[in-house]
């Protein structure tokens, strides 16, 4: 199933992105870096990202399925620093 996704990047306009709902964050990651819309230092440090529909964190290892990620989520980078 496809989500429609906002990702927000300090420092970058909010991105609407849409992915499939078994893709891992990660994943989604590495795309945005290659394309250029993320940069490799944050793309390497970012371990969670946290969604603001349910104010929780989510490992980027997981599936947006597996970190209960729905379509319309608002999604912010934290690194492991921002704990």
């Amino acid at each position: 199933m496809q989500l429609k996704l906002t990702w927000r990047v300090e420092g970058r306009s909010d991105m609407d992105l849409l992915v499939s709902d078994d893709q891992t964050i990660l994943e989604t990651m590495q795309i945005l870096e290659e394309k250029g819309l993320l940069a490799r230092k944050t793309a390497e440090t970012v371990k969670y990202i946290k969604t603001l529909r349910a104010d929780h964190q989510a490992n980027v290892l997981l599936t947006y399925s597996e970190a209960d990620i729905y379509s319309g989520d608002i999604l912010v980078l934290k690194s492991s620093a921002d704990k």
